[in-house]
């Protein structure tokens, strides 16, 4: 069969483009007749590899006749439209109507040609699997199928369909829409499935989901850019998030038990949603424009279409990076078992610990850490003031060598326990129980944190070692922070002062800190066996608020706003830092009151990305802001038009002790001499 393989490309190669030229061909299609002959070349296509498929599952003269015919009922068939169409104009003596972009405008028509070149993919890769012995004809049809859509002989003429059709509409779409279409090319090339080969597997998961990563970053860049979009193209993106999700799910399954069903289905699915974008360049050019930030329900599920992508790839990397078999063994779900609200209580359980495992996992991180902190990178190019740009550029160590790399890959995770500030990073029940084996780890990590909060404000949690923070402040997150203000539930929760919200959910928070830290003590010192499932209470507890719940008040910024752990008061360890932070030396003061009495705009109130909205009250009445949920992210320092605003820690604390002349900001986007007259 050595021969054959070599004769199979060439025949492949030829197919891909001439399918190609026939799609350009029918996107370009102004009548009846131009789009009956796509059609016809089409199905004459798929005869042909329908025929061979059915001679290589049946082998023998029978099934060679069989072949013949099936082909030919397809032709003629798929010949009858064109045929038709000819009858019509001869009879007529004229020249047929043309329309422009007439696929744009025709959904049917659109759809045929489009399931006809899946088709025509579909029945080539399972005719030349088999044709190559990499199928055997014995098994179920179903199962065939299922591996020929996996192969590479599907996937790699359907990448080089889609370049190369690409390349052929690229003057009929916006760059941004173009780039997509390419991205969506190369991934398909680095399909794992495609090649039966450990090597091509690690390689193409690491570089293709870095390629899909690559293109989330340039759609969210589009996105924190345009804040009017084009509505078929921001519905086309997602779509293709939640094909991506899809894909991302079937090769974490294909990973786990070897079967691509679920990833076929993702790649069937991509194509329909591609060639459907590509047929239709009008439907782009004629769509009407949207302000996502306007849009709650359509950036929510945005939202939520891509954390879930984003959610499987980090499986899907922490299943190669470790193995199936080691990353899925720690793991410990409770059996569903006795009465139907035992049963309703395990299923909780095993979800959120299930959830938790990715979300808390190195590789997720590590993903997510490339693709938030790419849009922190933008920021940093953005912002003028350099105390904001030194900040977030520490924020960006911190995420990727104190919360990622050292914990996860350079010290071991027995000795994580022991260790303050970076094992017991977020408190109780990060990486250990509340046990007296643990308590210099814990108590130091506490008086730390404390310190820092004390002598610079939260900001070193907050806007600084907590990962939310590199999640929050990027680009086209911090665009978000006008849901703050546009929304019902996020006004609820805007200024500085203690909200009905902040108190429930507080309240509730710290009382099961404390049930869950009381028992997992006496449960560490053997006073009472008292566990959720047999994990202990703090740790559960821990993984529930920052492995689950976080990554839900976090896809709800359309309809609560941006930092929600910190305005709802979910988070137990930012609210202990944060009102240590109160009592500090940490707060935001002003040079001139008056600069802030007669500023028109009060831009600083709106750049908060917490949602300060008294701020400037208080700098009119004190000259200052101190505030516990104030956590020094910046924002209103760089949009003071006057430069006016700065920080206070122990610091400028210190120099005035010692006499020393503070230093100023310099940003001026507005000169003081330009201040608004009274």
């Amino acid at each position: 069969m050595g021969y054959l393989e070599p004769i199979l490309w060439a025949i492949a190669a030829v197919m891909v483009y001439v399918t190609a030229r026939i799609i350009k061909y029918a996107g370009r299609a102004k009548n009846e007749l131009e789009h009956s002959l796509s059609v016809f070349l089409l199905a004459m296509m798929a005869s042909m590899f329908g025929g061979a498929t059915v001679y290589f599952l049946y082998r023998g003269p029978e099934s060679l006749v069989a072949a013949v015919a099936v082909s030919s009922a397809v032709m003629v068939g798929a010949f009858i439209p064109v045929l038709n169409t000819l009858v019509k104009l001869s009879s007529t003596q004229s020249p047929p109507p043309q329309l422009q972009g007439l696929l744009s405008r025709r959904v049917g028509g659109r759809l045929l040609i489009v399931l006809l070149a899946i088709v025509n993919e579909v029945l080539m890769g399972w005719a030349f699997a088999l044709a190559s012995a990499q199928l055997n004809p014995s098994t179920g049809v179903v199962a065939q199928l299922d591996q020929a859509v996996a192969s590479y002989w599907f996937v790699f003429p359907m990448a080089a369909e889609m370049a190369l059709s690409s390349y052929y509409f690229r003057r009929d779409f916006e760059r941004s829409v173009y780039i997509v279409f390419v991205f969506q090319a190369a991934i398909m090339v680095l399909t794992p499935t495609a090649i039966a080969n450990t090597r091509w597997e690690e390689v193409s998961v690491y570089v293709g989901g870095s390629m899909m990563t690559a293109m989330f970053i340039y759609v969210f860049d589009y996105l924190y850019k345009h804040r009017r979009l084009n509505s078929v193209f921001g519905e086309y993106i997602f779509r293709l998030l939640v094909v991506y999700t899809l894909m991302m799910g079937g090769l974490f399954l294909w990973m786990v038990t070897r079967q691509p069903a679920l990833f076929d289905v993702s790649i069937v699915g991509e194509m329909l949603i591609y060639f459907d974008g590509v047929l239709s360049p009008l439907r782009y050019a004629e769509s009407k424009q949207r302000s996502w930030l306007l849009e709650p329900s359509w950036t929510f599920r945005m939202l939520v279409a891509i954390f879930a992508a984003e959610f499987f790839m980090g499986g899907v990397f922490d299943l190669e990076y470790y193995g199936a078999h080691t990353f899925l063994s720690a793991l410990t779900l409770a059996p569903l078992m006795g009465n139907p609200l035992n049963v309703a209580g395990a299923a909780a359980y095993n979800f959120v610990e299930a959830f938790s495992l990715i979300t808390g996992s190195a590789w997720y991180l590590v993903m997510m850490g490339a693709e938030m902190g790419s849009l922190v990178v933008f920021r940093i190019r953005e912002v003028k003031v350099r105390e904001t740009r030194i900040r977030l550029t520490l924020m960006l160590l911190a995420y990727f060598a104190y919360a990622v790399l050292l914990p996860y890959f350079v010290i071991p995770s027995r000795k994580l326990p022991n260790i303050p500030f970076v094992g017991q990073a977020m408190g109780i029940g990060t990486v250990s129980p509340v046990a007296p084996a643990f308590a210099f780890g814990i108590v130091t990590t506490y008086l730390i944190y404390g310190a820092l909060s004390l002598l610079f404000g939260a900001r070193v949690l907050c806007s600084g070692t907590c990962t939310a923070a590199t999640m929050y402040q990027g680009t086209f997150y911090d665009a978000m922070k006008s849901f703050n203000r546009t929304t019902k539930t996020g006004r609820k929760l805007l200024g500085s002062r203690i909200t009905k919200t902040y108190k429930a959910t507080s309240t509730l928070v710290w009382i099961s800190l404390v049930v869950a830290a009381t028992a997992s003590y006496l449960n560490s010192v053997g006073v009472v066996h008292i566990t959720v499932y047999g994990q202990d209470a703090a740790q559960f507890l821990y993984s529930f608020y920052f492995n689950f719940l976080w990554y839900i008040v976090f896809m709800l910024i359309p309809f609560i706003g941006t930092y929600g752990c910190v305005t709802t008061g979910m988070c137990h360890w930012g609210m202990t830092n944060q009102w240590i932070s109160r009592l500090g030396f940490f707060r935001l003061k002003v040079r001139d009151r008056e600069l802030c009495v007669k500023c028109p705009t009060k831009d600083c109130s709106r750049a908060c990305p917490v949602g300060l909205t008294d701020m400037p009250g208080q700098f009119i009445a004190k000259g200052e802001f101190r505030a516990s949920k104030c956590i020094g992210v910046g924002d209103c320092v760089e949009s003071c038009p006057y430069g006016n605003i700065y920080f206070y820690d122990v610091r400028n604390w210190l120099r005035e002790k010692l006499g020393i002349k503070p230093r100023t900001t310099t940003i001026h986007m507005i000169q003081l001499k330009d201040s608004p007259k009274g």
